[in-house]
């Protein structure tokens, strides 16, 4: 708080603006995140894999009010890079996703919620496609 005299000689407390930091002319960098994934690297084999998937059994019904939903492709490779290092928490999937440049490059360095990783996975649309893939039949078998 600031104290501040008006030109009629009246003192007025003057607050600091509750705007957050906002600044053009800061000076920014590109980071290239594709080169360091090997070719050879778990990630990339996810994803060469997620992108076979037919788009009409990934994409199913998307809201058409409220904020843009991320891709239920990326949030498909996210977790299934994240089961292939034995994390299943979707906090844990968040800090990977921070930490770990691999799952960074599946995300696009996208900043996801735990909430959203958990909605997801819960969702009718991963159960069915999960019976569409014949996982659950090889799983209980």
């Amino acid at each position: 708080m600031m104290l501040a005299t008006k030109p009629n000689n009246k003192t007025v407390k003057e607050f600091p603006s509750m705007y957050k930091n906002y600044n053009t002319a800061q000076t920014s960098i590109a980071l290239n995140l594709n080169f360091d994934i090997p070719n050879n690297h778990i990630a990339r084999l996810i994803d060469m894999f997620v992108e076979t998937i037919p788009h009409n059994i990934i994409e199913t019904s998307v809201a058409t009010t409220g904020r843009p939903a991320y891709h239920p492709a990326m949030l498909i490779k996210m977790l299934l890079f994240a089961y292939s290092r034995k994390v299943f928490s979707g906090r844990r999937i968040v800090e990977m996703n921070t930490e770990n440049i691999p799952m960074k490059w599946l995300s696009q360095d996208a900043t996801i919620s735990y909430k959203t990783i958990n909605n997801f996975r819960s969702s009718k649309e991963v159960s069915n496609l999960i019976k569409i893939s014949g996982y659950k039949k090889y799983v209980n078998s």
